[in-house]
Parts: C-alpha cells; structure tokens; sequence
C-alpha cells in the first residue's frame, strides 16, 4: 500500500479531528487481559482479530473501519474486556457512528476508569457529538483537571474551546431553524468522505470531491491513510442524481484535486490541487469540449503557503479564498482579492478579526444574486467543528457580524462547503450526520416558508451494551410530523446512606418478557438519569457503579403516574464498606439440594464482577434456609449451598483466600417463616464484606 505525502484539501476540513478527537492513546489489548481462563474454545481466532485490528488501527484513520469489523469479531469472545472496548469506541468515533462510540467508550470507563489517559476526552468527544451536551461538558471538565498546572500549559487540545462550543450547541439545538435535510442517497454518496458539491450553472450536473476507493489501485494519503482526493460529476434526472463518474482525467493531478469552483458560463473551473506549493488554487478552461490542463489562478494569489477554497461575485470581479499565509489571524483564513482597472487581481487583504478567528475558516461561498458571504468556521459561535456561516455587505460596504446557520443545518462535526441557490430556498452542502453512509456526505437543504410548521420525527430509542441500538439515537432529524408519544424513565440513583447523587452509576433496563437489555443510561454528576422506554410497563433494572454494591430490582413502572411523558423512578446504592451485606435474589437452587441452576448465572457474574473490578475486596458467603425441617439438615443445606456458589466465583478467576463460606440455617431470617411468602425470602443467599 503506497503513501503519499500531497496534501488534501480534506485534511483542512479533518484536522480538528485528526489532532485532537483521534490524537487517541494507542494501548495495547494485551493477550493477560483479552484471554478468558476458562474459555478455551474460540480464543485462537478471537486473538487472530485482534492482532489483525491492531495493525489496522496502528496505519491509521482510513483503516478504522477495517479495524473496527476485526474487533467486533473478538469482541463476542469476550465483551468485557476494557481496552477491546475503548479501541471499538474510538473507531466508531473515527467512522462517524458516534452512538455507537458512546456506548462502547461508556462500558471501557465501567469496566476499568484508568483504560487510557484521555478517556474523559474521548467520552466528551462522544457526548458532544451526539448531542449531549451537558455529559460532554463533565467529560471535558474530568480530562482538564487529570493535568496538573505545567502539563495544562503544554496542552494542545482547547478544553475551554470545546465547553464553550457545548453551551453554544445547547441554545441552537433549543432554537432550531426550519428546514429539511435530505441525504442525495447512495447513489451518490459512498462510504468514504463526499464533500464540496458544485453546480454547473444549468444545474443538471454536480461536481464534487470524494476519497473513494475508484480502481483498486487508489493511494493512500500519509497524514490519515485515507485515498486521496479526485473529482466526479453526477448528472440530474428529474428529482434524482444520477450514479457519479470521475472528471475527465485531463484534470488530475499526480496526487489529488478538489473541486472548487465554476465559473457562471460553465467554461472555467476552479481546482485544489495539493501538488503545488503545499496546496493551491488551479483553474481550467473549457475549449472545443474538453478540458484544459489547469494552471495557477493569479501569482498575486498564490504563495509558498496553502490556499484553499475560492468563490467569485456575480460579475466575477472580487474574489474571496482561504489561507494561511502571511497575515493570518489564525490557522486558515478568508482573504479578498478585486481586479484593478488592469483586469489584473490586487494582493489580497485578510478580511479582519471581525469576521475570521484564531480558529480555521473556510468553504468560501458568494451568493449568486446578493452581497452575502457563507463560510465555514470553528470560531465564533460553532457548536463543534465547522458551522456554517453567513455575511452581508450593506450599501457602504460594510460586514456584518458572521450569524450561525442554526441548528440542524449546523451540528456538532463539520458542515461546510455550503452552496444557497439564488432564491434562497435550497442549499447543497457537505455534513456528517446519523443518516449517512460514511464520513462526509453530500446533502439538499430546504427551507421552509413561515406558513409552514417544522416536522420533526422522534422514533424510539432501544439502546442495549449487547443489542444494536437504532442509528438516530440522539440527533433530531427534521422530517414528516408526527405526534411523539415517547416516554422516559427518569430519575436519581443515590448513596443509600449520605443521600448524594452517584455519578456515572449505569443503569440497565432488562425487558422481561423479552429477557434482554433494551436500553442502557449513565447519570450525570449529580446522580440524575434519563433513559427513553418504549412503553409503560414493569422492567427489570441492573444498576452498578464504581465503590458501590450492584443493584438489581423489578422497577413497577406500570403502577406509577405519567407526568410530562416521564415515569419516576428513584434508587439507591450501599457503598462498599466493611460489614455490608447485599443478598443475592437471583440464585437458585434445585430443591433440597446444592446443585446451582442455570438461570442463576447472570447473578453469580455479577458478583465474580464485582470482584474483579474491586481486587482487594474479601467476601463472606452465606446460605440461609427457612425453618422447616431440623436445624441441623438445614445447617448442612445451607453451608453446601454457599460453598456451591464460592466453588462457582472460584471457576470464574476469583482467588479462593478472598472468599470464604458459612451456613446459617435459620438462624438470621429477613421475613416471617409463619406464611410461604416470609418462608421464600428466608430460603436465600447473601454476601458481606469481610475487608477493603
């Protein structure tokens, strides 16, 4: 696989993500921590998948995917390891399935809080770019205060940037604008990044760029092992676009090309090219049919720096482009450029601070029939990586100050390259977005007159650890109207003793009739949690947290009131202390005898769980009988009983001096052994901790 060295136009638009979403820790999934002592059978080609994703993963972005399909196949060996987990949920994040990155990245942090040194990050990351802001601000928060004060000073990631870009989401997603957005389909969008799309002035025909895969012998960029760039065109039918094909390869480059640009009679086209210079702006004529080879736009313009993205005014004697040459603000900036009475182009002079930031602007766009300017920035009032902007010139030539296109135009990964029509009611642009077949896609936006209403479309939510949850998970997306009719379990799960909220306490709920999970929550620092159910009914729900007991209990929701679409439900946790007990509802036994069942498992892992993730801890295992029969019969049941289940945890990797066995008859009953109900309580197992 060759690597080349060219820069893309793409890497502009992909290096907030590149340098610090993905500056990801690569830890090592090391065999001691992936390998299940007990379960020998599948091991040999579970660990072939790692080794084979960890290659992947190592080469870089482009091959996340790749990487990603091996540590699924590993992943159903063994789903608990911590590491396998954390290196899934940045591969989702890096292939833009950020509810997916959430859930994985979530269970890594569970399973083991030390997994990496920027795990905070990466959930942030993960919140953030599903919408959750108020998570995402915590994550930032944990991360920046893991550095001490020296460390914080060589920090190269913006926490204070990111937090801002949160509180900016929260207004615009309260305050949505009113539009659809329609994906251009599969037909034209690949798996790979589809962005810039430009329309040939009759509008039957569309240019963009993508990073697909063409002919099997397609290179790969060095900075993010993705293909290089090349232009296709798509043509219209009716309402649809055609399949694309690639530009006539007059206009390739030996390394890549992006299109920019076409002039209003479609005989001019304007080209990035990443061979010259480190990045420049070409353009080609049309004559007799075909295209000429392109050259440099104007010395004037061009420098030993980048120059990107390029857009002209209607009588196409102003120019606007994106920089970073000399007299940056910072990173990439708007420059503007007019033809002097020579019909030559004057030196370009930054646009000012007013309108570019210490961040990268870019995806310059005129509009066709106004003094407006649209652009893409990750300064001012972005909710996270690029949004799209706009400004308008008034009579004394004068700027505005840069408007956010609002949300859903605008979300919390890049938007950018924004094209609005003449009539001001539909835009074509590039947007990473839940609806996509991969990276960048090419999408339609329309705008609603004031006479109609926003129709959004809010579906159910199922998340489960070990279920596929649905792909809209958190973002809202603007479609036909229906009534919601969606309920949330919400609540707080507190310490049983203090009263505080628990944070990061997840929380499962277990559909009964099913016998799955179908849905999974964390809470925030305050101890609160929301989870979307599908209807009101009993559930069965798992709650664990770090320095705490697990929880499980049967949440009645169906004898609760709905207020406000919510069912309340509130729960509390015994922290892991000397002497407490928990008694372990979900072990059974055959009758009169010590012989375990099968549907006692899931409790019995639970407790080798805890265990392991609480290494210095010692347990007492108990077994506990009604008072029928002799005490001594009862006696001898119940100390086999609790033995059956320390041999268990024993066979599960827990070392036997931290756990020892006592049977108790009916010495210490929990109920009345007058009544049957009383009786069945009483006939149990318990724990309690010994030591910390």
């Amino acid at each position: 696989m060759r690597l080349i060295k060219t820069t893309l136009l793409s890497l502009f638009i992909l290096l907030v993500i590149i340098s610090s979403s993905f500056a990801q820790e690569d830890i090592k999934i090391k065999k001691s921590d992936y390998q299940i002592d007990f379960k020998e059978v599948g091991f040999k080609e579970a660990w072939k998948n790692i080794k084979e994703g960890e290659k992947l993963y190592s080469a870089g972005l482009g091959t996340f995917p790749q990487a990603l399909a091996h540590y699924l196949k590993a992943y159903k060996y063994n789903p608990d390891c911590a590491s396998l987990n954390y290196k899934i949920g940045v591969c989702y994040l890096a292939t833009d399935k950020f509810y997916y990155a959430a859930e994985y990245l979530e269970k890594a942090y569970l399973k083991d809080n030390n997994i990496a040194s920027d795990i905070h990050f990466m959930l942030a990351r993960a919140y953030h770019f599903n919408l959750d802001f108020e998570n995402a601000i915590e994550q930032y928060k944990a991360y920046y205060s893991s550095f001490s004060v020296k460390e914080l000073e060589k920090l190269e990631i913006n926490v204070d940037n990111y937090i801002k870009q949160c509180k900016y989401g929260q207004d615009l997603v309260n305050n949505p604008v009113r539009v659809i957005i329609n994906n251009l389909s599969e037909r034209v969008n690949s798996e790979y990044d589809d962005y810039n799309p430009v329309l040939h002035p009759t509008e039957d025909i569309m240019y963009f760029t993508s990073r697909r895969e063409t002919d099997g012998k397609d290179k790969r960029y060095e900075g993010d092992n993705k293909y290089l760039e090349n232009v296709f065109t798509s043509e219209q039918a009716g309402d649809l676009w055609k399949r694309p094909n690639i530009l006539d390869n007059k206009l390739e480059s030996k390394g890549n090309e992006s299109v920019l640009t076409i002039s209003k009679d479609g005989n001019k086209i304007y080209l990035y090219n990443g061979d010259e210079n480190g990045g420049d702006i070409m353009v080609s004529e049309l004559k007799n049919g075909s295209w000429k080879s392109p050259k440099g736009i104007s010395n004037k313009i061009l420098s030993k720096n980048k120059e990107t993205t390029v857009t002209f005014s209607p009588e196409e004697n102003e120019m606007f482009f994106v920089s970073n040459q000399e007299g940056t603000i910072g990173g990439m900036d708007i420059f503007y450029s007019k033809l002097d009475e020579k019909e030559k182009w004057t030196e370009p002079t930054n646009m000012g601070a007013a309108i570019n930031t210490i961040y990268d602007e870019e995806g310059v766009y005129w509009h066709p029939t106004e003094d407006k300017l649209y652009f893409s920035s990750q300064g001012h009032n972005s909710m996270g990586g690029f949004d799209v902007f706009v400004i308008e010139r008034d009579e004394n030539g004068m700027w505005s100050s840069p408007v956010n296109l609002g949300y859903p135009i605008n979300t919390p990964n890049d938007d950018i390259f924004f094209k609005m029509d003449e009539n001001n009611k539909q835009a074509y642009y590039s947007s990473v977005r839940d609806n996509g077949f991969g990276g960048k896609d090419l999408y339609k936006v329309i705008f609603l007159g004031e006479e109609k209403e926003l129709k959004l479309k809010t579906e159910d939510i199922f998340l489960a650890w070990n279920h596929k949850p649905k792909e809209d998970l958190f973002y809202k997306n603007p479609s036909e109207f229906k009534v919601d009719t969606a309920l949330f379990m919400v609540g707080t799960v507190s310490d049983s003793k203090t009263g505080e909220g628990i944070n990061f306490a997840k929380i499962e709920l277990i559909d009964l009739e099913e016998s799955r999970i179908i849905a999974t929550g964390l809470t925030d620092t305050a101890g609160r949690y929301q989870i979307k159910i599908p209807k009101k009914k009993d559930y069965g729900v798992e709650l664990t947290a770090k320095d705490y007991l697990f929880f499980v209990e049967i949440a009645n929701l169906s004898q609760k009131q709905v207020v406000e679409s919510k069912v309340t439900a509130n729960f509390q946790l015994d922290k892991i202390d000397v002497g407490a007990k928990m008694i372990l509802n979900n072990i059974f036994f055959e009758t009169n005898k010590a012989t375990i069942k099968e549907e006692s498992t899931a409790e019995l892992e639970r407790v080798a769980k805890l265990l392991k993730e609480n290494p210095t801890i010692r347990l007492e295992i108990s077994g506990h009988t009604d008072n029928v029969g002799s005490y001594r019969a009862n006696q001898k049941l119940s100390e086999s009983r609790a033995k059956s289940v320390v041999d268990y945890l024993i066979q599960q990797g827990v070392a036997a001096g931290r756990l020892e066995y006592k049977g108790y008859s009916f010495n210490q009953p929990v109920a009345d052994n007058n009544t049957a109900e009383g009786r069945a309580r009483n006939r149990r197992v318990e724990f309690k901790v010994l030591s910390k």
